[in-house]
């Protein structure tokens, strides 16, 4: 039979074409990355390098097996990012210089043509994971331990994303669109034509997660302490660039940790309760928490006011440390990372369409840059950025020397949000997310991208998203204090409770209602759910989330200045820190914030909103997007969210159940779509 007549069908079905190329990678010839003895050339080998291993039941095939599997994650790490940035709004293209690939992806006219529409390499990762999953002894164990539990469920895991990852490119939920879904490995043709004809093998979100969910449970149920699995040493040296950089990975963050996809699987079909509790159930028993990350304006962007700028050099900014050169950053959780040359596995042209030459021959000291820039951060970007205040403490001179006394006057300042802190100054570099050409200020550069990792968790990320399903379930106070203090012991000071004066009694305002004071936001209900249903606050892990460790996700972009001099400053870190930045300032509560929010979606689609709790849910949802576009922009997750947010829109129908579908249109209206974005169908690429 002809090559033609086998690739595709009108109801997206996997063509025999596709499987068997996928039958030619996959198991049971599972690639050979490296030995235990030659960690250093980890990575390096080609599809070519295979053993074989049908039964997998010797205590060492686990490891081959994973970083088998983790090759082929490397595979589609550039198709998983092109599509989740370029169907974003937060890009833009050169239409002069990008290619037609990625403009076709931007403008969501990309057919199955396209070179990043393919779901080849997604199947290949999931076809790898089902022969694991079928031919891997469990139970094996040195003494008493279980030495292959921890590699199986990160494998189960892997196979959960790449299903998960699938049905947000291609289907969702939407009418009449489904994926093919099979749980055993494809081995023949004759399997491969089973599959094809069987109505029972075509999914949507909503059915894979029903289909997957279950398993991964009965996994955690079994083994509770299950963690990622670590690698020998677990930091490896992966090599060095041909300009002079050196890379390492940490082994521990490559897998994708069950909790958090299960966590996400429920995230995307609205089962929030059970979406909340797996990120708690990952942040609590590993210890994470919402760390100090901070970054502000660069001064050759914005003029701030003196008594700021004056103290420049005292800002620390670590944002951008997030993204730095390192096997191990703070709040990484999951990355793919790429190769540093050709010769030394698979490579990604990520950082040369943003406009850094990673594979360059050329010795710098700093990645070299290009002049044609691809994709550069869009108009819409800019405005959503430059709206936001920064939250800082003046400086208090008395006439000849600083004022050592706390200040407790917060002042705010349209700097816009420091995570697009951008610079055109060299000396300046190391501390800004965006560099701009002096010669040439329309070429702007993303320095998230240069180091050639592609980032698929975050501990942000799980944060935010865990402020999405609490939102969604009613306790939006708590899904606000995620942005501004963290989730801490210091959010049981801001319940709304009545003012006592010093004799116990609730003092009064002039109306005679109760006094209370005015940054206070929380319900005592959220706060007693935070050390119930979820345990964040109870007695055995409230000493991992105190107050002077944790800050909120807003913070990272509009943060609390404090002067390290000052005689308080001990007593002033963590939430407290953020949550005086802000509380002395109505701009940031959710009472104001919400209200804006609401009359901008009032305004923006031209809809009458009200004052329920249904609209303050939808409202913070809103919320919650920009800050995802705050927070992750450039990371190539951002088609991924809207896709899932506009969907949650129109099912929960509060202001109309094709609202979603507007909201969707009109956020993606400066890509120039040349699809009908109010039909969901069409959000989605063609099944290839």
């Amino acid at each position: 039979m002809k090559e033609s007549n086998l690739k595709y069908n009108n109801k997206g079905r996997v063509s025999f074409y596709i499987i068997r190329k996928l039958i030619s990678f996959a198991v049971p010839l599972f690639i050979l990355l490296f030995t235990l003895n030659s960690c250093q050339d980890m990575l390096e080998t080609d599809n070519d390098s295979m053993v074989y291993n049908p039964e997998l039941n010797m205590k060492t095939d686990s490891v081959f097996s994973a970083l088998g599997i983790a090759q082929a994650m490397q595979q589609l790490a550039d198709q998983y990012f092109y599509i989740g940035e370029l169907r974003g709004e937060l890009v833009t293209v050169d239409e002069a210089v990008t290619n037609k690939n990625l403009k076709e992806l931007a403008n969501y006219s990309a057919n199955m043509d396209n070179a990043y529409d393919s779901s080849y390499v997604f199947y290949k990762v999931i076809n790898n994971c089902n022969y694991y999953l079928a031919h891997r002894d469990s139970t094996l164990k040195t003494g008493s331990t279980n030495v292959v539990i921890d590699e199986y469920i990160a494998v189960a895991a892997w196979r959960a994303w790449a299903y998960l990852q699938l049905a947000r490119i291609y289907c969702g939920n939407a009418e009449g669109l489904t994926i093919p879904f099979y749980t055993e490995p494809l081995t023949s043709i004759s399997q491969i034509e089973a599959k094809a004809a069987d109505p029972a093998c075509q999914k949507n979100l909503s059915q894979i997660v029903d289909a997957l969910a279950p398993e991964l449970e009965l996994l955690l149920e079994r083994y509770p302490n299950t963690k990622v699995p670590s690698i020998g040493t677990s930091v490896f040296d992966i090599g060095k660039t041909n300009w002079g950089a050196n890379k390492s990975i940490d082994m521990s963050r490559i897998f994708v940790p069950v909790q958090v996809i299960l966590g996400d699987m429920y995230l995307e079909t609205a089962q929030y309760d059970k979406a909340a509790k797996k990120y708690a159930d990952y942040l609590c028993k590993y210890g994470v928490i919402s760390e100090y990350y901070t970054s502000f304006r660069m001064r050759d962007y914005y003029t701030v006011p003196v008594d700021f700028s004056s103290d420049f050099n005292q800002l620390t900014d670590n944002y951008v440390s997030i993204y730095g050169n390192t096997a191990s950053s703070g709040d990484v959780v999951t990355y793919i990372p790429m190769a540093v040359s050709s010769q030394r596995g698979k490579t990604t042209s990520i950082p040369l369409s943003f406009g850094y030459d990673y594979y360059s021959i050329n010795n710098s000291s700093d990645c070299p840059r290009v002049e044609n820039i691809q994709i550069q951060p869009s108009k819409v970007f800019y405005e959503l950025m430059d709206s936001a205040y920064f939250y800082y403490y003046p400086t208090s001179y008395d006439g000849q020397a600083v004022n050592t006394s706390y200040p407790t006057r917060v002042k705010n300042f349209k700097a816009g949000d420091g995570r697009a802190s951008i610079t055109s100054q060299y000396r300046y570099v190391d501390m800004a997310i965006l560099y701009r050409n002096p010669s040439d200020t329309t070429r702007v550069y993303v320095r998230k991208v240069i180091n050639a990792n592609v980032y698929l968790y975050r501990a942000s990320t799980i944060y935010l998203h865990l402020a999405e399903a609490l939102n969604a379930m009613g306790y939006t106070d708590v899904a606000f204090a995620i942005l501004k203090n963290g989730i801490s012991t210091y959010l049981e000071s801001l319940v709304k409770k009545p003012t006592r004066d010093s004799e116990g009694k609730i003092v009064l305002n002039e109306d005679g209602t109760p006094r209370i004071e005015a940054y206070k936001y929380m319900s005592q209900k959220s706060v007693d759910m935070l050390g119930t249903t979820l345990p964040f606050l109870n007695a055995q892990y409230r000493e991992t989330f105190t107050a002077d460790k944790v800050y909120g996700i807003h913070a990272h972009g509009s943060c609390t200045y404090n002067r390290k001099e000052n005689e308080l400053a001990q007593s002033a870190k963590g939430s407290r820190a953020t949550a005086l930045g802000s509380q002395m300032n109505t701009h940031y509560l959710p009472e104001s914030v919400i209200g804006e929010k609401l009359k901008e979606i009032a305004r923006t689609y031209d809809i009458s909103v009200g004052t329920s709790k249904a609209d303050s849910i939808a409202a913070m949802q809103d919320i919650l997007c920009d800050e995802y576009a705050k927070e992750f922009a450039f990371e190539g997750r951002r088609f991924y969210d809207l896709q899932r947010l506009a969907r949650h829109f129109n099912e929960a129908g509060t202001w109309g159940a094709d609202f979603g579908s507007k909201w969707f249109a009109k956020k993606l209206e400066g890509n120039k779509p040349q699809k009908n974005l109010y039909d969901p169908r069409n959000w989605y690429l063609p099944f290839k």
